[in-house]
């Protein structure tokens, strides 16, 4: 994440063209939110917020991934984050302390799954997705693979993809527990973990495609299609692509600050 750091040197930002017609030079939102929307909060942020640096910034703006941003804004530790949907925990934590969650879709994003490159499968179907992580498929063979057994890998709960994972594409099917070698604590794990030939040839994994074609681009992984559509830009704004998602900028109703309304 360190690539994205607002006013570091060499960090991979986005550069506006031109000047944004906002500026913020005091009472600056405080920010949090998820590793994979980092590039575009920290984007917004080095051109908008002024009289701030590398340093002072992080006073108000870091990326502590999603279950920790979730927790930070119900705790009234920021006033905003950038992240996938609340899982039902989230939601309940929120209830419990009181908190109103105001979320504001900001784009769409694919979620996606992958597999190593020396795997021939290039499709799976919504089902037999589902079939994997409730281990009803077992073998590749089953889905047009060579006979390897299947390595479903696994995120925390209430990390933004595993919230995805259950609420999107299990729809509430009850996924199979991961074994302690298919569970990965970060995102950069699961994508590493795939792409590990030597080990992890027969595994599948799942994040959101900026992550694993930007953040994290490696070219030992390969995005398979579902149902036959490519998670492609154009599969995604057309929203023909199966598992397509909305990011959003959660925020909590009792916040009252100018320049975060201005923001959004």
């Amino acid at each position: 994440e360190w690539a994205y750091d607002p006013f570091s040197e060499r960090n991979r930002l986005y550069v506006f063209e031109k000047e944004p017609e906002i500026s913020i030079e005091n009472n600056y939102p405080r920010l949090d939110g998820a590793t994979a929307a980092y590039p575009v909060y920290g984007s917004i942020v080095q051109a908008v917020y002024k009289g701030l640096n590398e340093k002072t910034i992080k006073d108000y703006v870091q990326c502590n991934t999603t279950p920790v941003a979730y927790e930070r804004l119900i705790n009234k530790e920021v006033d905003a984050i950038f992240v996938a949907e609340p899982s039902k925990k989230q939601l309940e934590m929120a209830k419990k302390a009181g908190v109103e969650l105001e979320l504001i879709p900001l784009g769409k994003e694919a979620f996606v799954f992958f597999v190593n490159k020396e795997n021939p499968v290039t499709n799976l179907s919504v089902e037999q997705i589902q079939d994997i992580y409730t281990k009803k498929i077992k073998n590749w063979k089953k889905v047009g693979g060579k006979r390897w057994k299947i390595m479903a890998f696994q995120r925390p709960e209430n990390s933004g993809s595993q919230t995805v994972m259950e609420n999107k594409v299990m729809s509430g099917i009850q996924m199979a527990l991961p074994l302690e070698e298919e569970y990965y604590e970060f995102m950069g794990g699961i994508v590493n973990g795939v792409a590990n030939y030597r080990n992890y040839k027969n595994s599948i994994g799942y994040s959101f495609r900026y992550y694993v074609t930007g953040m994290n681009k490696n070219d030992n992984i390969r995005l398979l299609s579902i149902n036959g559509v490519e998670p492609s830009k154009e599969n995604i704004k057309t929203e023909k692509y199966p598992y397509t998602v909305d990011f959003y900028l959660v925020t909590r109703k009792d916040v009252k600050n100018k320049n975060l309304d201005m923001l959004i």
